[in-house]
């Protein structure tokens, strides 16, 4: 804090520039904490989230780096940006470069890039909102310490959102300002679903404008197609064809609803589950704020505006059957935003004493799912790969076979092995030609698990059987007449509260005298 004396306020500088001179060298020091905050994060976030963050960015990026690799069914209906995915190739290709593509290193060094962006995007949230107590409820925020350096296109949708926001002009601000617009062009084409968040405030930034609507508008449309241009070649190179991805992703999960595939939810999941897990006890705030930006929105214009974005994207979201958690991070930073400015007044009212023991009450909140979700949860499917690793390096990779016995995707893949060796998983793929009576792979292979493996290794005379087989420790006591040649070399926990075909431990067997 820079040091304000009687003397320099005689001097005759402006009162405004010392204080702005104030308020900077706090946020150098701020960025710095929020840096070694997110940096902590990578090595304190043990546990594997969702296949997502591993399948559908390390695991491209490994094969567009590395030349070997598995492309999920999205990748080959081209419903997936390669955006992401080419800017971690990119930095595994420099990591190859100094010769220092170790395993452990290609794991780590996209979460510490992803640890930067999100620091960074908490620090623009600090600039924007000015407001220490929102600062706070974000950075303890349980979802998203446990999102922010995951390797998933949400924790960098949510990253740029903020930014974006953060240099949004909002009807008090420069209002010719564009810059936001070369953010959020690319956020859309590297996430569709961003586009309901945009679209709104992107009209009301045109409508607010009132001296220069088609100046502004023709500025939209150039920078709209130079990110057009620069997307589109991306894919294209990568894809080698033609292919406009934010279409194909409209069409398969919007007109086809192919993530159906994946889990149904009710209407209202979104209100009645997923806020008040992303937001914890600040849900029942959220409600305190949004009565007190009702009762005084004539002069909370841009808090209005923000909470009828959100109302709008939970009802778009909402439509959609297919839900998630993760789906609701982007709007995590306006639930923020609300509760801090909406709850100002009611601030006013309340006791040092009673503040301390809410900052407490918050804390422990946000703490004790922290810790379950950061280090016990799901930690088993890295665990896994560890030991994999080690011994993927005591024996002939080329005459290695791994066979996957899982759900499809439970764990990553050669992301986290690096090594070509031979794998077979079950596959999971929707009924992307409308077959009648469809089944995948997964879903056969659990209906009878010896049948499967009968038609696949014991009764195939050109098979050879695996080398280490992997699966959840409830398979076991299904096929032990296949598993009679395999020992036991390591039980892994994994979760508390297995769901259907999965287990509470991750087994690994190894073939005997091998």
């Amino acid at each position: 804090m820079v040091n304000v004396t009687v003397e320099t306020l005689k001097s005759g500088t402006p009162r405004s520039i010392i204080y702005t001179m104030a308020f900077t060298s706090r946020i150098g020091r701020t960025f710095c904490l929020l840096v070694v905050w997110r940096l902590l994060s990578v090595f304190v976030v043990q546990t594997a989230h969702v296949p997502d963050e591993y399948w559908q960015s390390l695991e491209i990026a490994h094969r567009m780096a590395f030349g070997y690799g598995y492309i999920t069914w999205e990748w080959d209906t081209k419903i997936r940006s390669y955006i992401y995915p080419f800017l971690i190739a990119i930095l595994y290709k420099i990591l190859a470069f100094l010769c220092i593509d170790h395993a452990t290193v290609l794991i780590t060094a996209p979460r510490l890039f992803q640890a930067i962006l999100s620091a960074y995007a908490d620090y623009r949230f600090y600039i924007w909102t000015r407001n220490k107590w929102a600062l706070f409820n974000l950075c303890i925020n349980w979802y998203w310490y446990y999102c922010a350096t995951r390797t998933l296109i949400n924790s960098v949708e949510t990253a740029l959102t903020i930014i974006a926001l953060s240099i949004f002009p909002w009807r008090s601000s420069d209002s010719q300002s564009l810059k936001f617009v070369w953010i959020v062009g690319f956020l859309c084409f590297a996430r569709p679903t961003a586009a309901v968040i945009w679209i709104p405030l992107c009209l009301y930034h045109l409508c607010a404008n009132s001296r220069s609507k088609m100046n502004t508008f023709m500025r939209y449309i150039a920078i709209g197609s130079m990110i057009l241009l620069i997307s589109i070649s991306i894919d294209t190179l990568c894809y080698k064809e033609f292919v406009i991805t934010p279409w194909e992703f409209f069409r398969a999960n919007v007109l086809h609803k192919v993530a159906d595939f994946y889990g149904r939810q009710h209407m209202l999941w979104y209100i009645m589950c997923g806020i008040p897990v992303i937001l914890g006890l600040h849900s029942f705030t959220l409600l305190i704020a949004i009565w007190q930006i009702i009762k005084y929105g004539i002069t909370m214009h841009k808090d209005v505006m923000m909470l009828l974005i959100t109302c709008w994207t939970i009802g778009i979201y909402s439509t959609q059957s297919h839900k998630e958690f993760r789906f609701l991070l982007p709007l995590l930073p306006l639930f923020i935003h609300l509760i801090a400015r909406g709850t100002t007044h009611v601030n006013y009212k309340i006791s040092e004493y009673k503040r301390k023991i809410i900052i407490l009450v918050l804390l422990i909140s946000n703490l004790l799912p922290g810790l379950y979700f950061c280090f016990i949860h799901q930690r088993g499917s890295l665990d896994l790969m560890k030991i994999l690793r080690n011994e993927l390096g005591n024996v002939n990779v080329t005459e290695t076979k791994i066979l996957y016995l899982m759900p499809c995707h439970a764990t990553p893949l050669y992301s986290h092995l690096h090594v070509n060796v031979s794998i077979k998983f079950l596959t999971c793929e929707p009924n992307l030609n409308s077959l009648q009576n469809y089944t995948d792979e997964t879903s056969i292979f659990f209906e009878e698990p010896m049948d499967w493996l009968n038609r696949n290794y014991i009764d195939d005379k050109d098979a050879t059987l695996p080398t280490y087989i992997i699966m959840f420790d409830d398979l076991v006591s299904k096929i032990i007449p296949f598993l009679n040649d395999y020992k036991l070399i390591a039980k892994i926990y994994y979760t508390h509260f297995p769901q259907n075909n999965y287990g509470k431990y991750i087994v690994l067997y190894k073939k005997k005298n091998q």
